[in-house]
């Protein structure tokens, strides 16, 4: 049962938990009868019951519920009668509009703007827009608050809305396309700027815009500004301006070359000869592991891994290996990414030893990702082993992937290695308490151990 507290609590708070007391009135609402309209004492209803029944499952207690309501200085009267403009029952939705009409203007309608922006969504027709939304934004200050509110699904839908009704001049369409936080509304608004054809705002796009925007302003200026955006640092403009650049005879690849053997190391050069590049490369780009900076590492490991594609390149395994150490997360994990299924049974003991508890956790990691990727049996065993050790940090994850592993049968058809066979006995016997011998029973069934 709602009280009056919460009420007033729901009224101070974000308007749009209306919705959700609005939900939750309905799947639980009371029943009074055949005749739900007559059964029901409205003049005695207290303020909670009449907003209750202002959201009611049935329709016929909603109508006269909201006819009482439109009468209400209660501060929740004008969010119940705006979630009741969508009411799905004609007569309803009527009574409402016609009481938000009368009352709305003079109403806060910054604090109701989060509500009115979730009923646009959801609204049965253009009514809430219509009336309610558009009329908003084409107060000045109504339509600053709007833009800047915090949160992100009302900030779009009031840009769109923004955007239909032609309310924005282009300084303003510009500066949101080049300093709004999220990309979805820069992208957006730098796309209808540039369809507008106006060759002011192509370069300052180029410069500030959102990524797909940037590439589109690229491709509009052509190929002489490509030739000096190869070093972009988004990789979506940088391979604009290699696209264009080829298209136009030149090579991109001899730009990067030129710049890292001059001594121009930066992660847009090392990322571009890796994107660009042929075997003939590979040597400058392994060359950057010893660059100090850990972004530089990573794009030379992700270059390596689309110059050495080859499964049948021995390099890849062995300059993979080197990294496995690496003091940053991020090349580690771009070394297991260019070792994956280049491993064999050789490098297990190689592995177990990175693997060790005594090892930086990322180290660990990337190790036992390995360990788990030399086979279906090495998966089953890695996560026994970690099961095993006392205070083991990864055992929940193990325990998780174990979970996994029994769930695909696809061990059916294979059989471990003798020594595996060996290995996963021994540690069987030791997790039998642990893990409950239904399970372990299982587990020594499929590798018949």
């Amino acid at each position: 049962m709602t009280t009056e507290e919460e009420l007033d609590a729901l009224a101070a708070g974000d308007s749009r938990e209306w919705l959700a007391f609005d939900e939750s009135e309905r799947r639980w609402s009371w029943y009074y009868g055949e005749d739900h309209r007559r059964a029901l004492p409205w003049r005695q209803l207290s303020r909670v019951q009449l907003a209750e029944a202002v959201c009611h499952a049935v329709g016929y207690i909603r109508e006269p519920g909201v006819r009482r309501l439109r009468s209400s200085d209660d501060p929740e009267a004008l969010p119940l009668l705006l979630v009741r403009c969508v009411d799905w029952v004609p007569q309803v939705r009527a009574i409402a509009r016609a009481a938000v009409l009368a009352r709305f203007a003079q109403a806060d309608r910054a604090g109701l703007l989060p509500l009115v922006v979730a009923l646009s969504r959801r609204a049965v027709d253009d009514w809430v827009d219509e009336h309610l939304l558009q009329p908003m934004l084409r107060s000045p200050e109504l339509l600053d608050h709007a833009l800047a509110t915090p949160d992100l699904r009302t900030r779009r839908t009031v840009h769109e809305s923004a955007l239909h009704a032609g309310l924005l001049s282009d300084e303003r369409l510009a500066s949101i396309a080049m300093h709004d936080h999220d990309d979805v509304i820069r992208t957006r608004v730098g796309h209808l700027l540039l369809d507008r054809g106006d060759p002011r705002f192509v370069l300052p796009l180029l410069d500030g815009g959102a990524p797909k925007v940037r590439a589109r302003a690229l491709q509009l200026l052509g190929v002489e500004t490509a030739r000096e955006r190869l070093a972009e640092s988004s990789s979506l403009v940088r391979s604009m301006a290699q696209a264009l650049v080829l298209r136009s005879g030149g090579d991109p690849a001899a730009y990067y070359r030129e710049a890292l053997r001059s001594g121009a190391v930066m992660r847009a050069t090392v990322a571009g000869l890796g994107e660009t590049g042929t075997l003939d490369d590979v040597d400058l780009v392994r060359a950057q592991f010893a660059d100090d900076r850990p972004r530089v590492r990573v794009a030379a490991v992700r270059g390596l891994r689309r110059l050495l594609a080859n499964p049948s390149d021995p390099r890849a395994a062995e300059y993979g290996r080197e990294l496995l150490t690496d003091p940053s997360p991020g090349v580690v994990r771009e070394a297991v990414a260019l070792l994956d299924r280049r491993l064999g049974p050789a490098d297990r003991s190689l592995l177990l030893d990175l693997a060790a508890p005594a090892r930086p956790l990322h180290v660990r990691r990337g190790a036992l990702t390995l360990l788990r990727g030399l086979s279906r049996w090495s998966r089953l065993a890695t996560d026994l082993w970690l099961l095993s050790v006392p205070g083991e940090p990864l055992a929940d994850e193990a325990l998780r992937d174990l979970d996994e592993w029994r769930q695909d049968g696809s061990s059916a058809f294979t059989r471990p290695s003798p020594d595996l066979a060996a290995r996963i006995g021994e540690l069987l016997a030791e997790l039998e308490p642990q893990l409950g011998p239904a399970v372990t029973g299982e587990l020594r069934n499929r590798a018949q151990v």
